[in-house]
């Protein structure tokens, strides 16, 4: 299947996660992500630190377009729990969508696995109606191994997506890394459709079409659409429009 760049947009998390990021800062980036939609390049949802959840909400509660928040102490996951589950609360009192939170790398690292699973079960349980994005952060875990063995408790745990990578700490995706979601993905499809979102280093037309291509191959054309995929990016809205 051939994918115009318009369908490509269409998948996009456009993010702003930056230290400095402010009210101001997300204004603009708002106002970017209406401008895209102006132009006929419509972004699936954006995505922001949970803080700027309300301004978000405010500013595109007329569009198509979905409000998506880090958060679980984002990028790390370190810290107490009910921390964690109550930013994940504020976050979604205030009209966020969907919540992107990260694996427990540490309890997963001492093979603490039921302690791994039960802790996004209890992010689930306190967002049953929205959707939740577990990251993996594969270019930590590296080994197809460990990519397949920590998605596995991130479906166990109820994750509606499992995605690739912060953009933080550690590199974003890679086709490797891809391949072992998908693969799984594709065994439990007849249990359920889980989402598979990739994050860091999409930038170009060409970056995303190998994706694609190889998640059809293994998931099918049914699958690809927004509710089930999709990509985080920052810059890639902006270099599909120019190309």
């Amino acid at each position: 299947m051939t994918w115009t760049k318009k369908e490509i947009c269409s998948f996009v998390d456009l993010t702003s996660l930056n230290s400095f990021d402010s009210p101001k800062s997300v204004k603009v980036f708002l106002d970017d992500a209406l401008s895209f939609e102006k132009k006929g390049f419509p972004v699936a949802a954006v995505c922001l630190y949970p803080n700027f959840a309300p301004q978000a909400v405010e500013v595109l509660k007329d569009t198509s377009i979905k409000v998506a928040v880090v958060s679980g102490n984002f990028p790390n996951s370190q810290g107490f729990l009910a921390t964690k589950l109550n930013e994940c609360s504020l976050a979604i009192d205030a009209g966020a969508d969907e919540i992107d939170i990260v694996l427990n790398l540490g309890e997963f690292e001492d093979k603490n696995y039921d302690h791994v699973v039960n802790e996004i079960k209890a992010f689930k349980g306190i967002m049953p109606n929205k959707t939740l994005k577990v990251i993996l952060e594969t270019g930590y875990l590296k080994s197809s191994e460990k990519i397949r063995l920590a998605a596995e408790m991130a479906i166990e745990g109820g994750a509606d997506f499992i995605k690739t990578s912060t953009g933080k700490e550690f590199p974003g995706a890679t086709k490797e890394a891809v391949e072992v979601m998908a693969k799984l993905i594709a065994e439990y499809k007849e249990k359920r459709t889980v989402g598979l979102k990739i994050s860091g280093g999409v930038k170009t037309y060409e970056d995303a079409l190998g994706y694609f291509k190889m998640i059809e191959m293994y998931l099918g054309k049914d699958y690809m659409t927004p509710e089930n995929l999709r990509i985080g990016a920052s810059s890639l809205v902006r270099n599909l429009m120019n190309d």
